[in-house]
């Protein structure tokens, strides 16, 4: 794939020819004397021309476009293995494109490609045209950070196996290990929440015995199930539970009536016992041994006394007769009562015994429902935990043989790899005389990472090593041309502003001999102070050749129509 032109319906746009070789877009200062601050390269458009080509091949919606510019239509031109081929994509219906006029949605747009510049036809999980293609045009202010960001945000595995792939390494062996990691860590998430489970977490927290809590649980089920099936329900149940209850209520008040009863009884008869202690004679006896004389008059006065007392005592005990006679008739009375009523109580609760209420009966299923429930839960749990221990040996064997496999595969993919590591070496070795290449080796741990892929220049942390490293390895993606045939590359100009001079010389100078020594494009965005901050290192003759003729558009801030749009547009589109 190559870059032919990038234009729009809009006239006041500056529409950008690409060429063979190197491309610089460069922007400057109208006035480089100006002191006024306000007036600098940003804005210009050198950025927003990275963006735009993502946007005509099938970027998702930017919508900063959408709202700063409705309407505009954008149109890249592109070559891919000698055949010319247009896309157009409008600002306004983002979800629509077209190549060579045939509409598309982006999903079907991004398949085609996909197909037609990394000659992938079957889907591939995490490894998609919008993956691959930001390797060779940067787009994002976070994928200058290091050298192996291309995306935002994008995970480590995605990372891998994107750069693995354009590598020229076998993806299958990261997708195995992925799977086996992802069954493993699935397996033990299962575990987890099975050891969360209450029945479960009861069972194994008292160490108990599954087979023989199994078993308890059969028998106890059985019971049950006979006890339903054997079940006699009672229509008027609780009317009968009633009758019992207030039976033995009544029951219980007749016999606390039989108890006062037997006390009055008891005191009647006691009373009855009593007889008075001393008579009238011996009243008189009493007087005259104190040899006091007693007229007549008072001897006749206490027998009287004596005789009326006499009458009262036995005209009480006639009385207490006729009352103990009533109370024992009355106790007779009760305790047949008593005795019937005990006996209708017998039968009801015989009845009851023999029949029981609807509610009873669900809640004497609703029991054997729980107890099955419980039982069928630990046969399950028992289930999975044989499945757990035979599933996690078997991803153990695996792991271990994909590992061997691998380095087996390492082992024989050496002329690769030296490939690899030269081409960095070769690269890097222009710029620094320090050791550098891309290590690639077997990645062991339990993680989701087959392959440990590592660019190194000695004393990278250093300012600009870091920005050295990236237009390497991007470079070496190229010069490669493993599973892809896109034939440029493009970064902006955020690359080159922590280089010293001397570096952004070397850069230029390298980009410029391979691109033309393999028939490339490289394209940058540069600003023109960092390129004339290399100029005195080179002759004019030089500087002519690989900077002057390779400019292919100035961009200024001199008005709204020498910048990339044509008008004067303020829109922050890396959101």
């Amino acid at each position: 794939m190559r870059l032919v032109k990038l234009s729009s319906n809009m006239d006041s746009f500056h529409s950008i020819e690409f060429k063979d070789g190197l491309n610089l877009i460069v922007g400057q200062q109208a006035n480089p004397n100006n002191s006024d601050k306000r007036n600098t390269y940003n804005g210009v458009g050198k950025s927003l021309t990275i963006y735009l080509i993502h946007f005509c091949l099938g970027s998702n919606n930017i919508k900063a476009l959408e709202e700063k510019i409705p309407g505009w239509e954008f149109r890249l031109d592109i070559e891919i293995d000698g055949e010319r081929y247009f896309v157009n994509r409008n600002t306004s219906k983002q979800s629509e494109i077209y190549l060579n006029n045939k509409k598309h949605t982006l999903p079907s747009f991004r398949k085609e490609l996909l197909a037609k510049v990394f000659n992938i036809k079957s889907p591939v999980k995490n490894l998609s045209f919008n993956t691959l293609f930001p390797r060779f045009i940067r787009r994002d202010r976070e994928c200058y950070a290091q050298y192996d960001n291309f995306i935002k945000k994008e995970q480590d595995y995605s990372k891998l196996l994107n750069n693995a792939f354009l590598l020229g390494l076998d993806i299958g062996l990261i997708e195995n290990k992925k799977k086996v990691r992802d069954e493993y860590k699935s397996t033990d998430d299962l575990a987890k929440r099975l050891a969360k489970d209450s029945t479960f977490k009861q069972h194994f927290e008292n160490k108990e015995d599954a087979e023989i809590e199994i078993l308890d649980l059969q028998e106890e089920i059985k019971k049950l199930e006979y006890e339903v099936e054997n079940f006699k329900i009672s229509e008027n149940y609780h009317e009968m539970e009633k009758k019992a209850d207030e039976a033995k209520f009544q029951k219980k008040r007749l016999e606390n009536k039989r108890v006062l009863i037997n006390n009055s009884i008891r005191n009647i008869e006691k009373s009855l016992t009593i007889k008075p202690d001393i008579s009238a004679q011996k009243v008189i006896e009493l007087y005259r041994n104190a040899e006091v004389e007693i007229p007549k008059m008072i001897v006749k006065r206490v027998e009287e006394t004596v005789n009326f007392h006499e009458e009262l005592l036995a005209s009480r005990k006639n009385r207490l007769y006729k009352e103990l006679n009533k109370n024992k008739s009355q106790l007779s009375e009760l305790d047949k009562q008593i005795i019937n009523i005990g006996n209708e109580i017998d039968k009801l609760i015989r009845y009851l015994d023999t029949h029981k209420a609807i509610d009873e009966y669900v809640s004497l299923n609703n029991k054997l429902h729980d107890l099955k429930v419980q039982h069928e839960r630990l046969l399950e749990y028992q289930e999975i935990l044989k499945n757990y221990k035979k599933k996690t040996r078997t991803l153990q064997t695996d792991f271990t043989s994909q590992t061997q496999t691998t380095e087996e595969y390492l082992e024989g993919i050496n002329g690769l790899l030296e490939n690899i590591m030269n081409t960095f070496r070769e690269l890097s070795k222009e710029f620094y005389d320090k050791p550098g290449g891309i290590k690639i080796e077997n990645n062991e741990g339990e993680n989701t990472l087959r392959y440990n892929i590592t660019a190194k220049i000695q004393d990278d942390s250093s300012d600009g090593v870091n920005e050295v490293k990236i237009f390497c390895f991007d470079m070496t993606l190229l010069l490669l041309q493993q599973n892809h045939n896109v034939k440029f590359l493009f970064h902006d100009s955020r690359l080159f502003s922590n280089m010293d001079p001397r570096q952004r010389y070397t850069l230029f100078k390298l980009a410029f001999n391979k691109t033309a020594e393999h028939n490339y494009q490289y394209i940058a965005s540069v600003n023109e102070d960092t390129l004339l901050s290399f100029k005195d290192l080179m002759s004019e003759e030089e500087y002519e050749q690989i900077i002057e003729d390779n400019i292919i558009l100035k961009l200024t801030d001199e008005s709204e129509k020498s910048k990339l749009l044509g008008v004067q547009i303020d829109m922050d589109y890396e959101k």
